[in-house]
């Protein structure tokens, strides 16, 4: 089976003079696209309170691709399981998967970020054991009746999800990891991985490799069915080197929100220290208004593709042989991120040179 193509909806939006619902739209014509041009699926972005991903909800939005489309497979996610409770989260997926049969699933993730759990009274150091026992949760609701749960930080007499999900034993569950650790205890579980190392973009060549090592390894021992594996890439393509990198500086700036929201001043020089588990950081005061103060970081577009794994900006024939690789390595679904502070006549445009430039080369 090939790989498949996703795209995302990131919801980026530096430029806060605009009207957030231009955003909107931008978000909701990409859905459109990816219905149109033979998309896979679309994955949603959510977070608070800043503008680097301005999203509240993941699963709103994906209600409203539902009904806008017939075939486009929908993940709204990452949703930060200890910023809600489990019982909540699995009643709306339940409803989702109604709206959209077969079609929906969920990406679930411990939180990166420090900014959204802080104002929402979430410690740091009961982050994790609230994402497991949530995760336990909602994959228990799902499929059992009269289910009670006694924890440490969820606890509920017996209870039944009306609606449970259409789809048997219910929709796809997403996690998403980027650190060795992370990835092997996504394939414990048999779970779905959603992925790229740790700091996002400009990504050294190696680091996806030996995470996609370590997710097959350990479900080989595990003796778990493996899991699906989806990559987060940074693309764009252009006919000639030149045009692909038209929007080279709108790449640098999304990765420089990034690394405000999960990093900070710094960078991270090793492979064992970008695939190492991160923590949600310090509290650091750099969101006045809604609007991040991003970092600083500089890179040059010269020999970009020989350089880093990530951002792949270039041309169809590139791109192709970069996503073969990739395919080799296990990866079952490509995500890619296009939205980066392009003009969305520009994003359009690139979806449907994807589908009708790349997307051949990985026909079943």
């Amino acid at each position: 089976m090939g790989m498949k193509f996703w795209v995302t909806a990131p919801f980026f939006y530096p430029d806060m003079s605009r009207p957030w619902s231009e955003v909107l739209d931008s978000m909701l014509r990409i859905v459109d696209a990816a219905e149109e041009y033979g998309f896979e699926g679309i994955t949603i972005n959510e977070n608070q309170f800043q503008n680097y991903v301005c999203n509240p909800s993941a699963m709103m939005f994906a209600a409203v691709a539902a009904q806008r489309t017939k075939r486009l497979r929908i993940v709204p996610g990452v949703v930060v399981l200890p910023a809600y409770n489990p019982l909540l989260v699995a009643s709306e997926m339940s409803m989702l998967d109604h709206l959209a049969p077969g079609r929906i699933g969920i990406g679930v993730a411990r939180g990166g970020s420090r900014l959204q759990l802080d104002r929402l009274g979430v410690k740091p150091e009961n982050q994790r054991a609230m994402y497991e026992e949530g995760l336990e949760i909602v994959r228990r609701i799902f499929v059992e009746d009269d289910m009670a749960f006694d924890g440490e930080f969820y606890s509920f007499p017996p209870t039944t999800l009306v609606p449970k999900p259409l789809t048997k034993p219910h929709p796809d569950i997403w996690v998403a990891s980027q650190s060795i650790a992370g990835v092997r205890r996504v394939a414990q579980q048999g779970l779905n991985l959603i992925t790229a190392p740790n700091y996002g973009n400009f990504e050294p060549y190696g680091d996806l490799e030996e995470l996609l090592a370590s997710y097959n390894d350990e479900a080989e021992k595990s003796g778990s069915p493996r899991g699906e594996v989806m990559v987060l890439r940074h693309t764009w393509l252009g006919h000639t080197e030149e045009e692909a990198l038209e929007y080279f500086d709108d790449v640098v700036n999304e990765y420089n929100y990034y690394m405000a929201l999960v990093k900070g001043p710094g960078t991270v020089d090793t492979k064992e220290g970008r695939l190492a588990t991160r923590d949600v950081g310090e509290s650091r005061d750099y969101v006045h208004g809604g609007k991040m103060t991003p970092e600083n970081h500089s890179f040059s577009r010269e020999n970009l593709l020989e350089k880093y794994a990530d951002p792949i900006l270039t041309t169809p024939d590139k791109m192709i042989a970069r996503f073969k690789h990739y395919e080799k390595l296990g990866v079952d679904h490509m995500a890619c991120l296009i939205a980066v502070g392009m003009p969305t006549d520009a994003i359009v445009k690139n979806m449907k040179m994807m589908s009708e430039e790349v997307f051949p080369a990985f026909t079943d």
